[in-house]
């Protein structure tokens, strides 16, 4: 077995020792016997395991221990999303980590330049920032080790992302074969600090919220292309990413009663809308099809038809660019695949009379 393939927890658990033991005979820790050390070294060695990763034991022994996920809602908003726990999830699997804190910090008032976050954590992930967000800015020429998830790309940072616009081109692909023509898009938040409500096509375009906007052009896209006018979308922005502000904008989608699919960029607020839908008398997906974004726990458990993304492999894959680069390494970014999962919200457009 190849030592890039060996753990520290497999060394462990093949020579019947504590996970802590094996630390404390590669970092020359006095609390282990000598014969104990001696049996580490070699079973290690049989396993093929060398040490633990330089970087990870580096980022382990500077002065915090901490990698900070930063976001741009306030911390108690930033935990009713499933992709930040989802993501955290991510980075807290990868081996060289493991035993490194990780501190989730709102991207307020307080945290504007890359001074503000020193003494806290020793290297950042950035989680869908506005490109022009002041930290991305610092951080890019800081040399503190960051990278960021979904946005910024313009930075100068690594990152991490998937083709958004794709994903919505999915999505809205599979409504339009299911027969649907009237169409409402509920959108999570398209500003910072939005107030909510029907959008127009034109406010919809000037989004700072990147993954809005581009599942938005996604939508468009598809639209435009099977012969209809984008005016007769009906597009909400909820300015929450909750269950609660789901539901208010899902209200005001369905106060038209000729909407027959509702397409969400979230799984959260596809849940919502479902939820909102059979409250009003609606059959889901024989009266009204609910397609989200995402494939968080919540999909599976809402039998959610959705965009499966790899939240949890986006968390993966941010921690190994940010040890690589830690490690004196030049990775720059990494791009993963959606795909359509097809579950029991959505099904074909039936004629039915409008709600009175």
């Amino acid at each position: 077995m190849g030592s890039s393939l060996v753990t520290m927890k497999d060394v462990a658990r093949a020579a019947g020792v504590s996970q802590a033991t094996v630390s404390y005979v590669y970092n020359n820790a006095g609390r282990v016997s000598e014969a104990q050390r001696k049996h580490v070294y070699a079973v290690a060695a049989e396993l093929g395991y060398t040490g633990p990763n330089a970087a990870g034991s580096s980022l382990r022994s500077g002065r915090v221990g901490a990698v900070g996920v930063v976001v741009m809602d306030s911390v108690a908003d930033a935990l009713e999303d499933p992709s930040t726990i989802l993501l955290m999830k991510g980075i807290a699997q990868v081996g060289d980590l493991r035993d490194v804190a990780l501190t989730l910090l709102s991207a307020g008032e307080d945290i504007r330049t890359s001074q503000a976050l020193r003494g806290l954590v020793d290297g950042i992930v950035l989680h869908n920032m506005p490109e022009k967000h002041p930290l991305a800015g610092a951080l890019s020429t800081s040399g503190v080790p960051a990278v960021a998830v979904d946005s910024p790309r313009t930075s100068g940072l690594p990152y991490v992302g998937i083709d958004d616009q794709r994903g919505a081109q999915r999505q809205m692909e599979h409504l339009l074969e299911l027969g649907h023509r009237r169409v409402g898009i509920l959108v999570d938040k398209l500003w910072v600090r939005g107030e909510g409500g029907l959008v127009s096509l034109e406010q919809a375009r000037r989004a700072t919220e990147r993954n809005a906007r581009e599942r938005l052009a996604g939508h468009l896209k598809v639209w435009r292309q099977a012969g209809f006018d984008p005016s007769g979308l009906r597009i909400v922005d909820a300015a929450g990413i909750d269950d609660d502000a789901g539901a208010r904008a899902a209200e005001i989608l369905l106060d038209d009663d000729r909407v027959t699919g509702i397409v969400a960029l979230s799984d959260v607020h596809a849940a919502a809308a479902a939820r909102v839908a059979r409250e009003r008398g609606l059959s889901v997906p024989e009266d009204l099809s609910v397609i989200g974004y995402d494939d968080a726990p919540i999909a599976a458990l809402a039998g959610l038809t959705t965009i499966h993304q790899p939240i949890v492999d986006k968390g993966r894959q941010a921690a190994e660019i940010l040890l690589d680069r830690i490690a004196g390494g030049s990775r720059k970014r990494a791009l993963l695949r959606t795909r359509l999962i097809e579950r029991g919200s959505t099904a074909a457009v039936r004629p039915r009379n409008p709600r009175g």
